[in-house]
């Protein structure tokens, strides 16, 4: 798909600078860094019972300390 992005010239100049001195496009960064909203918005779209999932599988493998307890500000899953 083709966009158009209306964009101040002197910003675009800078990125593309940037862009060319560190081996990539103007294009390409902007692709990177459009793929990288998407995936911080699809992490945010987790359901409680997904981040459940997730904060279980990642748990160390000895589990839990037998003396932990929950803590409402730390443990939530949002």
């Amino acid at each position: 798909m083709s966009i158009t992005l209306s964009i101040p010239p002197a910003i675009v100049q800078e990125v593309r600078e940037w862009a060319e001195a560190n081996g990539t496009s103007l294009n390409q960064y902007v692709r990177d860094c459009l793929e990288a909203k998407v995936r911080d918005i699809q992490a945010m779209r987790k359901t409680r019972g997904e981040a459940f999932r997730d904060f279980l599988l990642n748990l160390p493998p000895s589990g839990l300390p037998r003396n932990y307890k929950f803590n409402r500000e730390r443990d939530a899953v949002r």
